[in-house]
């Protein structure tokens, strides 16, 4: 062997060497900075990445599964001065025992949060457990959950505060569904401007055996909703759907107010109560099946039903005053 070529070889060996370090050192600043890089899931301001999804707050309570995208929350009590729940992505909520979260924050309190800015994200609360979340202190806006399609198939229930401004329980913008006899309570504070317990700005679907409870405080100025359906409202078969409010003192009350059609199907229940706004305003059909009970009272409007269409009713018993401008029609 030459030196020349002794040479070469040794120069080989000390290039391939460096190169082995080198590629050795950019993987693992990669994989360190990767580790850092969060999902975009914020959990009582934490931010969730590779380094802290298997125990987000460090109690063994919270954790979170990239692959199939579920944040999982373990018998968990929650209390933080802000969003306890912020995703920029859509995401699935996952519910074992009995969990709370408590958001104390005195002007701008939300419980759940599901979007990026004004861009809002699909969110999915999932489980066999069961999900408390309180806004106990009077602020200036509240809102619980907010999200673009809301699934809920596991026990809910939101309570938020009387507040100066505007107060929501529950904001879809697109669809909402309570599937798997699953019940969802909304108790409503009252506000000066505006107030809702449930607003849908898709359509409104109550699967099999789910409940869906919603009432406002008294107290109320400016407007009061109950429920509010921008598009049709489907009940599936022995469901139950009891809404209340209080718009003695509001300038504009609504109970039940759905867009477009009103399902109500086999051996469901409905009962609506408000004190000036007739307690069912329908601006399509609304179909009672067989079985189902309606009961309506508004205390001082004349008609507790109000419909622009037709109300048909196929076997249920309804009681309240209806009036509807395309006729009741009777189809046992």
């Amino acid at each position: 062997m030459t030196k020349g070529t002794k040479a070469f070889r040794i120069i080989i060996s000390v290039l391939l060497a460096l190169t082995m370090i080198i590629s050795a050192f950019f993987t693992f600043f990669f994989c360190l900075y990767f580790a850092k890089d969060p999902y975009g899931i914020y959990v009582s301001g934490i931010a969730i990445n590779r380094s802290n999804n298997e125990d987000v707050l460090g109690d063994g309570r919270v954790y979170y599964d990239e692959s199939n995208n579920i944040l999982t929350f373990d018998n968990a009590t929650i209390e933080y001065d802000n969003t306890v729940v912020y995703s920029e992505i859509d995401l699935h909520i996952q519910l074992i025992g009995e969990n709370k979260f408590i958001c104390t924050n005195e002007e701008y309190a939300i419980g759940v949060f599901a979007g990026n800015n004004h861009l809002f994200k699909d969110l999915a609360i999932i489980g066999d457990g069961s999900l408390t979340i309180e806004l106990p202190n009077t602020s200036d806006e509240a809102v619980g959950i907010a999200a673009d399609n809301l699934t809920v198939a596991t026990n809910l229930t939101v309570t938020t505060p009387d507040c100066e401004n505007k107060v929501n329980g529950i904001v879809c913008t697109s669809d909402l569904i309570v599937a798997s006899k699953a019940t969802v309570t909304v108790n409503n504070g009252a506000a000066t401007m505006y107030s809702s317990a449930v607003r849908v700005r898709g359509n409104a679907f109550l699967e099999e055996g789910t409940t869906l409870k919603a009432s406002t405080n008294s107290d109320a100025t400016g407007i009061c909703k109950g429920l509010t359906v921008s598009g049709d409202l489907f009940m599936g078969r022995d469901t139950t759907l009891d809404v209340s409010v209080d718009d003695s003192t509001t300038d504009q009350g609504e109970c039940i107010r759905v867009s477009g059609l009103m399902e109500i199907g086999i051996g469901s229940t409905v009962t609506a109560s408000a004190k000036k706004a007739s307690a069912i305003e329908c601006f399509g059909t609304i179909e009672a099946n067989k079985s189902a009970t309606i009961s309506a009272v508004s205390e001082k409007n004349d008609a507790d039903v109000f419909c622009s269409g037709s109300v048909v009713n196929r076997g249920a018993k309804i009681d309240g005053e209806i009036d509807a401008i395309g006729g009741l029609h009777n189809r046992d």
